[in-house]
């Protein structure tokens, strides 16, 4: 699985931020997958109706052309509540818009954790601070997910101790981590791809070159592998946590009053 992330920039406006983007994916070297970094249209909030269907169709030209799957950065929803993530096959077509609520109080379902299947893996994506939770990429990893992708944003606030903390939940639930984070204000430009077992590339992307790593065929479903040895894979500090366990993770929760007496 070959994987190019590419470097975001700070425009003036999403016109321009897009110009660069779409002239940064054409140019980057060859992958399976070309990664694009969160918000990359800017702080301007969702953009126009015009302008997002302009980034739907040239992304859509830029994977046909390419022959690659483009995971699509993300940008705000029209009604700004949600931030979407836009993943395209190698023919071009929409597989699927991952769309995440900005509320954290919002009440999810299963829906927001798919495993994707593509003719490199099983992929699953998260965007917004999901990554930050423990659990989202446990349930990816639990439902067959070799490789997560990562749009999402690095604040300056500890940076190296989340930086590092991706390194630990590749290594927990047995997954390869894409993570892209453009500039912005009061964050940072980080892009890497970590394995279970260390960090296989990483760059702040100052020089705006795209961030370029390569996973081995079958590395990761061979780390999953039944090993009842516990020696030569991950497979019983994955498969210990029963999956039975997380079920109600993607049920209705408890209503609160009743949680209350319980």
């Amino acid at each position: 699985m070959k994987i190019s992330i590419i470097a975001g920039s700070i425009a003036s406006s999403p016109d321009s931020a897009w110009v660069h983007m779409r002239q940064a994916v054409a140019d980057s070297p060859a992958a399976d997958f070309l990664v694009l970094p969160a918000r990359f249209l800017g702080d301007a909030g969702a953009p126009d109706a015009a302008l997002r269907a302009d980034v739907q169709q040239g992304l859509a030209q830029l994977a046909r052309e390419k022959r690659c799957y483009i995971v699509g950065g993300s940008l705000l929803s029209e009604d700004g509540a949600h931030e979407l993530t836009w993943l395209f096959d190698r023919n071009g077509a929409l597989l699927h818009t991952h769309c995440t609520p900005l509320d954290p109080g919002e009440e999810r379902d299963d829906a927001l954790f798919p495993v994707i299947e593509t003719d490199v893996g099983r992929i699953g994506i998260l965007n917004g601070d999901d990554i930050w939770v423990l659990e989202s990429t446990r349930i990816l990893s639990l439902q067959g997910a070799e490789a997560v992708f990562v749009p999402a944003r690095l604040s300056s606030r500890n940076a190296d101790a989340k930086i590092a903390s991706l390194w630990g939940l590749a290594t927990l639930n047995c997954v390869a981590i894409a993570f892209a984070s453009g500039p912005h204000a009061g964050g940072l430009a980080h892009a890497s791809v970590i394995l279970p077992s260390g960090v296989l590339a990483a760059s702040r992307q100052a020089d705006r070159a795209p961030l370029l790593a390569e996973i081995a065929p079958g590395q990761m479903g061979k780390l999953r592998d039944a090993d009842l040895t516990f020696a030569n894979t991950l497979w019983f500090g994955l498969w210990s946590r029963r999956k039975q366990l997380y079920g109600p993770l993607l049920e209705a929760r408890t209503p609160a009053a009743e949680r209350a007496h319980a």
